[in-house]
């Protein structure tokens, strides 16, 4: 319980404040947490100042998603968030900046701290144009999915810094219609890369919008990606394109849709003396559909089928289809959710040890409770389970039990 103490007392310095998207395997979505309004907050000069903290106690019984001699741990963890949104008449800057601090009963992690930066602004002008910029830094270890999101990696105990640059530009040359440019850049490297590999992303696009209704737009994007990995696996670099359709906005009073669905194609650079690879080509899906139920919840349909650079083997890429179901309640000071997804991830190369093609396929669901006790105070529970059915040594089974504490805006 020292340890626990602890985080307790870290946190209680900072005045901060938190709440992240999912970004390890186990982590219950975001739909577990309560709702967090940007719009509330303290007034700060011309800034609005919205402070969260964040504190939980998890309960693992296999920390290291291993096929047998699971290990189980009790986790800690302190996540907090300091926002800062300056309003400038139908636009705004923000900033966020949220450390974390996670500490294991049993385990000694390589380092306990988790840093978050997000630097954002939108910017709606008279002349027709729409302006949306992001800039993120992470620096983490545990937090796989920053690094692989399609879920290969499930484990890894080594510092990564994580820079991610994102630009879009919508120029409405007509109350209905729109030119789109968008371009995006990702900065990913270990300090000690034994875990997964460092690599640089870059996406450049265009496409035209069409506004349907007042609440939804139809969207025809083309994009081209370079995947570049560093020196030790530079036969994964890649070159992609790709064509998507996507409905996003209010489709009636109860269906929203955030849905892109495409043809996509990538080819390797199949230098001499390395690995030769298929080039890939499919369909490509991702986002969701949510329908507004009565007694104010929500189900929503998650979708991907897209592929992934991989780390397994001599394999470059692996292609990920999937899709889930999120039940999430907002009733009064009662939230809560309820979830299950199916991923299967597809790999080209055989395996080398064993001869045997490697095909995963990961279910997940969870189930969460959660009450405001007050408008910035919430306890929260909620339980996970996690199995993947793959080669022995990358199968296994894990169960997650949370309970939290949230204080903030």
């Amino acid at each position: 319980m020292s340890r626990a103490l602890g985080v307790v007392a870290v946190v209680g310095c900072m005045l901060l404040a938190g709440t992240l998207q999912a970004q390890t395997p186990m982590e219950a979505p975001a739909a577990a947490r309560p709702q967090v309004n940007p719009q509330e907050g303290i007034t700060v000069g011309p800034f609005l100042f919205s402070p969260t903290v964040d504190l939980s106690w998890e309960n693992r019984d296999n920390i290291f998603f291993s096929p047998d001699n699971e290990v189980s741990d009790d986790v800690y963890v302190a996540r907090a968030r300091l926002m800062f949104e300056l309003p400038i008449y139908n636009s705004y800057i923000r900033l966020s900046y949220t450390p974390q601090y996670r500490d294991y009963k049993d385990y000694n992690l390589r380092e306990n701290w988790s840093h978050f930066v997000v630097l954002d602004g939108d910017f709606d002008l008279p002349s027709g144009l729409k302006l949306k910029t992001t800039y993120r830094y992470v620096s983490g270890n545990l937090e796989t999915r920053e690094v692989d999101p399609g879920g290969e990696l499930v484990f890894g105990d080594r510092q990564f810094n994580k820079n991610e640059l994102k630009a879009s530009a919508d120029y409405w040359f007509s109350p209905t219609d729109a030119l789109s440019l968008e371009g995006s850049y990702v900065n990913l490297n270990y300090d000690n890369p034994r875990s997964f590999y460092d690599y640089s992303r870059a996406i450049g696009g265009l496409g035209w919008l069409h506004q349907i209704s007042p609440t939804l737009t139809l969207g025809v994007h083309y994009r081209h990606e370079e995947f570049n990995a560093d020196q030790t696996a530079e036969y994964r670099d890649s070159s992609s394109d790709e064509v998507t359709l996507a409905l996003d906005g209010q489709a009636s009073p109860v269906l929203s849709s955030r849905l892109e669905v495409g043809y996509r194609s990538t080819s390797f650079d199949n230098a001499p003396n390395k690995p030769a690879f298929d080039d890939y080509s499919g369909l490509v899906t991702r986002g969701s559909l949510t329908l507004a139920l009565a007694h104010y919840s929500t189900l929503s349909l998650n979708l991907v089928r897209t592929d992934y650079p991989s780390n397994f083997d001599r394999n470059a890429f692996y292609t990920a289809t999937g899709g889930g179901l999120v039940y999430r309640l907002e009733r009064e000071r009662l939230f809560g959710y309820a979830n299950f997804q199916y991923q299967n991830n597809d790999y080209e190369v055989a395996d080398t040890v064993t001869g045997r093609n490697r095909s995963d396929d990961t279910t997940t669901y969870g189930i969460g409770v959660g009450y405001r006790l007050t408008s910035i105070l919430s306890l929260r529970g909620s339980f996970v389970h996690q199995e993947r059915d793959s080669l022995h040594r990358f199968s296994y089974d894990a169960n997650m039990f949370l309970v939290g504490l949230m204080v903030g805006y």
